[in-house]
């Protein structure tokens, strides 16, 4: 008796049906959009591919032929999951690899047949093979048990197709990977050329077997291909899935580090939100969970914000404040933001209930030279800073004393 599941399904099992999730919700998400097949299309390759392993696992293998009475039927329901994934996967990146603009074939044409017709010609094939062939037990590997035509038919048609498609796929990924700028789009068509040219040495591995398994030849003995086609298949379906992942990966990444910094805004975002309330818009609830979007608006905001304080600025409140923190310790950047926030907070309690507006005009705070976006961050950072409240209350309160 095998195993419940074997060490390569466990590897392969918990990323596939990860990205299966994934993709099936983008792809329901994606109903309105402008083009909503692609995601369709990888929707279908991952489940595909997925359901295909998930069905080979030997306890589910055993329950699905005890409710089917039929020996080995996992191992055709397998295969042809692994068919229409390959089909599924191959108009995908056909899809996404096409110039702008280019429409698929319409239905009727040569072109079009010639992309339809090969899965249920080879669904067909298979069936029938499968019907006429002696099949084990659903605890045996139905590769190596059978000798009979039918066996050869059935791996024949599907390594045939499957080397068909993964080749495809290869020299797609190749080409345009070639054309892609650096950065996620390259790493994925990378991956993915690397994953679809590991299944063309599974196809052509496997295919050896079928024609030298009785050459004697120890590389294709029964007890050695086994577990080299599982090893094969599961790169393949590793570096696929990593490949298939990758820009939704960076995307998240992105995604993260744009909430981050919209977290390290929001401090002084809301105390000058408060102070000058004329110059925050309204965003419509469809973009709130825009990270880059919000953390874009804060910038203008609190930049519109600081030009409205800037007739409430002290250049004495400055050189106390820089005094002050300086001898806290406060040096460099530091100081320099520790010094800003000060001055910010003092303007703002000198601009009062009535806002900014009526004041003449006096120098701005110190611009960032560098990294504007780091240097509102290092300011949002201080002005929370308990020296900086300390100070700041002493130099407001110095200021309205006569």
């Amino acid at each position: 008796m095998t195993t419940a599941v074997r060490p390569y399904e466990a590897v392969l099992l918990a990323p596939l049906w990860s990205l299966t999730v994934h993709t099936a919700r983008r792809a329901v998400r994606g109903r309105t959009a402008p083009d909503p097949v692609p995601p369709r299309l990888l929707a279908g390759a991952v489940a595909g591919f997925t359901l295909s392993v998930t069905v080979g696992v030997p306890a589910v293998r055993r329950v699905i032929d005890a409710v089917t009475g039929v020996r080995s039927i996992t191992a055709l329901l397998g295969h042809l999951l692994g068919l229409a994934a390959i089909t599924c996967l191959t108009a995908f990146v056909r899809r996404m690899s096409a110039p702008p603009g280019t429409a698929p074939p319409p239905a009727g044409t040569a072109a079009a047949l010639r992309r339809r017709l090969p899965l249920p010609l080879a669904t067909a094939a298979l069936c029938t093979a499968f019907l006429l062939a002696p099949r084990p037990s659903g605890d045996r590997d139905f590769l190596t048990t059978g000798r009979s035509p039918a066996h050869v038919v059935f791996w024949g048609v599907f390594l045939g197709y499957v080397l068909w498609g993964v080749t495809a796929v290869a020299v797609m990924c190749l080409r345009h990977h070639r054309q892609a700028p650096p950065g996620p789009l390259r790493t994925s068509l990378s991956l993915l050329g690397a994953g679809a040219a590991t299944a063309v040495v599974y196809a052509v591995h496997r295919g050896a077997h079928l024609l030298l398994r009785d050459s004697g030849i120890p590389l294709f003995a029964d007890a050695v291909v086994v577990p080299t086609t599982q090893l094969l298949l599961s790169a393949s379906l590793l570096l696929s899935v990593a490949g298939l992942a990758w820009p939704s990966l960076a995307e998240a990444r992105r995604v993260r580090a744009e909430r981050r910094r919209v977290r390290r805004l929001e401090p002084l975002w809301r105390l000058l939100r408060e102070a000058v309330p004329e110059v925050v818009l309204p965003l419509p609830a469809g973009l709130r969970d825009d990270a880059g979007l919000v953390r874009y608006r804060y910038v203008i905001e609190i930049s519109d914000a600081l030009l409205a304080l800037a007739p409430f600025r002290s250049g004495a409140v400055e050189a106390a404040a820089r005094e002050r923190l300086a001898a806290l310790g406060f040096s460099g950047a530091r100081l320099a933001a520790a010094t800003e926030a000060v001055v910010l907070r003092c303007a703002i309690a000198r601009a009062g209930p009535a806002g900014p507006g009526q004041q003449r005009p006096s120098s701005p705070g110190p611009a960032a030279d560098g990294d504007p976006l780091g240097w509102l961050e290092l300011l949002a950072a201080h002005c929370r800073h308990p020296h900086v409240r300390t100070v700041s209350a002493a130099l407001a309160t110095a200021a309205r004393d006569p």
